[in-house]
């Protein structure tokens, strides 16, 4: 029975210790096992490269990292270049002009028709003034009815040519001498606006503009397409939204230009401006704005806005924001960009 008592007492005690034990090693377990998490999430969670300083973005890349992306530094330099301001443009509607073109062609016919008349008069008159003074088969009523109708397609003659002449006035005050010109001279540049191969554009300088606007501007169009168009003459009308001198220029046709449709010109001034360009390569575009990447330091580098408003062939003037010598990624400035909005990304994203 002592045996019995003893067996059992040593079994209790077992399950005693067994239970303890259980109750200490698992939490271990489980704690090194969180550990052993933590370390793998640690392990395959990049280095952030991306860092907030004075309120700047900072993108650090090793020489190694810019040398995978295929980054290349260049110091700006300083170039000069005409100045430029901006203005208000409309592209015009052709459709006044067409009425003018059919007016003025039809008091044309008029007049040419009233000469003809004028003609055959004349020569019937002075047929039978010769008949009368001869004393042949000719009165004097006859000769006086001739000369009455002589003397009325005359007057038509007259008429119509008054008349011609106020319809190329009216053109000359809606639309300057030019366009006039070419109603009664030169119809072929009409007929590229006709056919809408060209459009003719009105500028609105500001009044302190420079008196000699120049031949050739920018057209801008939907915020970043450009076309060139050229000066047609100073424009009699004034834009109701903008107080200022008007200008006519022509452009040829492109894809979205219709009457009607608001551009922004870019008026060269002739003024010389000092500034720095920034190559095309060194631009990237994101959210509808133009960027470049800075060099701070050596492997640092921060994005920075570049203002596009004076284009160039191959990049972007600049009078201010940026300086001659101020380093700049020439090259590999897309991968930069990625670089950048990688790094931001958390691995849980």
């Amino acid at each position: 029975m002592k045996r019995n008592w003893k067996r059992l007492l040593t079994a209790g005690i077992a399950l005693i210790v067994a239970v303890i034990l259980t109750r200490l090693i698992v939490p271990c377990r489980k704690a090194a096992a969180d550990q052993d998490d933590d370390d793998a999430e640690q392990a395959i969670k990049p280095p952030s490269r991306v860092s907030i300083q004075n309120g700047k973005t900072i993108l650090t890349l090793d020489a190694r990292t810019q040398f995978q992306t295929g980054v290349s530094v260049a110091p700006l330099k300083e170039i000069t270049s005409g100045g430029e301001l901006t203005a208000p443009a409309i592209v015009l509607s052709a459709q006044g002009l067409v009425s003018a073109r059919a007016s003025y062609t039809a008091e044309q016919i008029n007049l040419e028709k009233t000469q003809v008349s004028v003609h055959v008069d004349q020569e019937e008159y002075d047929r039978l003034k010769i008949l009368y003074e001869g004393r042949q088969n000719a009165s004097q009523k006859s000769l006086e009815t001739a000369r009455g109708a002589l003397l009325s397609d005359q007057a038509d003659v007259e008429g119509a040519r008054q008349s011609l002449a106020l319809q190329v006035a009216a053109v000359r005050q809606t639309w300057g001498s030019v366009i006039a010109r070419w109603i009664t001279e030169d119809p072929a540049p009409l007929d590229r606006v006709f056919n809408q191969s060209e459009f003719l554009v009105q500028v609105t300088l500001p009044a302190s503009a420079e008196s000699s606007p120049p031949a050739r501007i920018r057209l801008e169009i939907a915020g970043s397409t450009q076309i060139e168009a050229r000066l047609i003459s100073p424009f009699p009308q004034v834009d109701p939204r903008v107080q200022g001198v008007g200008l006519l220029y022509i452009a040829r046709n492109r894809l979205g230009l219709a009457p009607g449709l608001n551009l922004v010109a870019h008026v060269p001034t002739g003024r010389q401006m000092c500034g720095v360009m920034i190559p095309e390569s060194a631009i990237v575009w994101w959210q509808g704005n133009a960027w470049v990447y800075q060099q701070a330091t050596p492997g640092r580098f921060v994005r920075r806005m570049v203002p596009t408003n004076a284009p160039l062939e191959n990049g972007i003037f600049v009078s201010s924001g940026f300086s001659p010598g101020d380093q700049i990624a020439i090259r590999g400035a897309q991968e930069l960009l990625s670089e950048e909005f990688r790094s931001q990304i958390q691995p849980e994203d």
